[in-house]
């Protein structure tokens, strides 16, 4: 015991050695000599009152007296394995008292070092869970259950560390159960999502229990998957919260395949720009903004100068090449902020978030742009109708305004960029 008092002091634990002996759980320290094979030094009240063990049967002992049948072997290797390594350890067995009765133990184990950073003791903080099953046969299948579930499931301590992955993450992300037990749940985040997304998802997680919602994550090899996630606290019999529990699917196909319907929904097949449908979701939005932000926002409806007589004497595949192009140049021109429609035919529509007077700079940007471009040796105009949206005036409204501006600009002799006054 002596030696074992001397460690303690060298380690500058011993002020505490009084908190542990009183601690509710049973604490177990021993010393780092692996290659022997570890030995009890210290263990508290708690640990002799749940083993039955008096101190003095387990100091100087291996820790696997309390070891037998159904202590799972993995778990001990790996206990080992991360004892070896200096870094921590948390995981779930089954031990024995020493009358022989079982017992379901959590270990949550770590290295403790000198002032050179030598590891010179582990220190092994356990709990005592309720048995989970009564017999032999009813563990396998709640063993079987989890294991094997389509879903992936992983629990991890509230820091976010993992101590569980069952064979559906593990098959799904890659990683071998080695590289992911241990290791901080955020190994996975892509990278793709904000700080703010995972802040609200722990504010939620801390704040109701409960939090459900679609993360981009990463496999070991890189590859991104859409992660629709479940994740639930587990608290003890106290009522006080333990482990995070997070079921999963990888939703990846499922969402590919709405992003393409949604693509072919909204998109114009010949430009690929979006169609009206997107321009119907869009303005009701940018109205929404107006009405209850005062944000301002323009319209800027433009055609190209006689195209009928070019579809008609050049044929239409020149006549859908110059669209294509069109759509393309305009596209490099325009802001991010801003969306380019294709109305129908040779119009097109650009929904600008701007008042009226940026917006006609715009439009006269893009009429130059159009005249100065080389459409495969072919030149073309195109006029443009430009309004504001004003409190009297509805969606239907604002594009009938925009609908006139232009016809003045074709009326007044095209290529030109005509506003409509506001009211």
């Amino acid at each position: 015991m002596d030696k074992c008092c001397n460690l303690l002091r060298d380690i500058d634990i011993s002020t505490i050695l009084n908190i542990f002996d009183n601690h509710v759980d049973p604490v177990v320290i021993t010393d780092a000599n692996i290659a022997r094979g570890v030995k009890i030094i210290y263990v508290n009240n708690a640990f002799c009152r749940e083993t039955g063990y008096k101190k003095d049967e387990v100091i100087g002992k291996s820790p696997k007296i309390l070891q037998g049948e159904k202590s799972d072997r993995e778990t001990l290797r790996r206990l080992k394995r991360n004892l070896k390594d200096g870094v921590n350890f948390v995981g779930q067995t089954t031990n024995y008292r020493k009358d022989g009765s079982e017992y379901i133990v959590q270990w949550s184990v770590a290295p403790l070092k000198d002032k050179k950073g030598t590891t010179v003791a582990f220190i092994s903080l356990q709990k005592i869970l309720t048995k989970l099953s009564t017999t032999k046969d009813e563990k396998l299948l709640l063993k079987a259950i989890i294991e094997h579930a389509p879903g992936m499931i992983l629990v991890t301590d509230l820091e976010g560390i993992i101590i569980y992955a069952n064979n559906s993450f593990i098959r799904n992300t890659g990683y071998s159960e080695e590289e992911l037990i241990g290791n901080d749940s955020r190994l996975l985040q892509s990278g793709k999502q904000s700080n703010k997304f995972y802040e609200k998802m722990w504010e939620q997680l801390i704040s109701t229990g409960r939090f459900e919602g679609l993360l981009i994550n990463k496999k070991k090899d890189g590859t991104l998957f859409y992660d629709k996630k479940k994740i639930t606290v587990i608290k003890d019999e106290k009522g006080n919260p333990r482990f995070y529990l997070a079921v999963s699917y990888d939703v990846t196909k499922e969402v590919e395949n709405e992003k393409n319907l949604k693509k072919r929904v909204y998109t114009d097949a010949l430009t690929g720009l979006y169609n009206r449908e997107k321009y119907n979701i869009d303005i009701k939005r940018l109205m929404q903004d107006y009405r209850e932000k005062s944000k301002p926002f323009s319209i800027i409806l433009f055609d190209i100068d006689n195209f009928k007589s070019l579809n008609d004497n050049l044929g239409h595949d020149i006549g859908d090449f110059i669209l294509q192009e069109l759509a393309k140049l305009i596209s490099q021109t325009i802001r991010s902020d801003d969306d380019l429609y294709r109305w129908g035919g040779e119009e097109f529509v650009l929904l600008v978030q701007k008042p009226l007077v940026i917006a006609v700079d715009i439009a006269k940007k893009l009429n130059k742009t159009i005249k100065n471009h080389n459409f495969n040796n072919i030149n073309i105009t195109a006029s443009f109708g430009v309004a504001q949206i004003t409190e009297d005036t509805d969606t239907d409204g604002l594009f009938k305004k925009a609908d006139i501006a232009l016809y003045q600009a074709k009326k007044s002799g095209r290529d030109k960029v005509v506003a409509s006054e506001l009211e």
